[in-house]
């Protein structure tokens, strides 16, 4: 697949997910939490995000973890390079925008993807085998490339997170992609069988 296709099916994607009516994301943003109740253990260390543009809302299901005694945690950009903090998310009115993307990030105590136990992670497609088409920027495959190195980890647990018009058969892979473990979305969740990096 080209570049030119990869904007294509970005595109495709996007005017899908945009055509969903309001009352259709909250319905569905209500079912991924219910669906993903398994992974919301009380001391689990959880990664979150704050949804994007037309990203499923991610709101009820961090509620949810919240509720159930998890720990939370939101993405933090770094200063330099693409590597993703995870930061704890608190009481304390700790938020700021950043200054270059405009997302609202917390400041609380940080850590790295690997120390989390489940991290839902954002996409804006996912194939039949469980790998995900981002937006573009490189954040979670930097992030997550640990993952490649160590075939067998098994943690985080890697959920990622769409509505069920985001999934189609095969998105474009590079040699850095990582294979998410499953997928929740307003259908379900579903789970991937483990395969071997690409490019290994």
């Amino acid at each position: 697949m080209t570049p030119d296709d990869k904007h294509a099916l970005r595109r495709a994607i996007r005017r899908a997910r945009m055509a969903l009516p309001r009352a259709y994301r909250q319905a569905a943003a209500e079912a991924v939490a219910r669906h993903a109740r398994r992974f919301l253990a009380r001391g689990r260390r959880i990664g979150g995000y704050l949804a994007a543009g037309s990203e499923l809302d991610l709101e009820p299901l961090m509620s949810a973890a919240l509720f159930r005694g998890a720990v939370l945690f939101l993405p933090q950009i770094p200063d330099r390079g693409r590597r993703l903090w995870f930061s704890r998310l608190g009481t304390a009115n700790r938020w700021s925008r950043h200054p270059r993307y405009g997302i609202a990030e917390y400041h609380g105590p940080v850590l790295r993807a690997h120390k989390l136990d489940v991290l839902f992670v954002p996409l804006l497609g996912v194939d039949e085998e469980g790998y995900r088409l981002g937006q573009g920027g490189g954040f979670y495959d930097t992030t997550l490339a640990f993952r490649r190195r160590q075939v067998h980890r098994r943690r985080p647990l890697l959920v990622g997170v769409a509505y069920d018009c985001q999934r189609v058969a095969r998105v474009p892979r590079e040699q850095w992609d990582v294979q998410l473990d499953y997928l929740v979305t307003e259908s379900g969740l579903h789970r991937f069988p483990r395969q071997a990096a690409v490019g290994a």
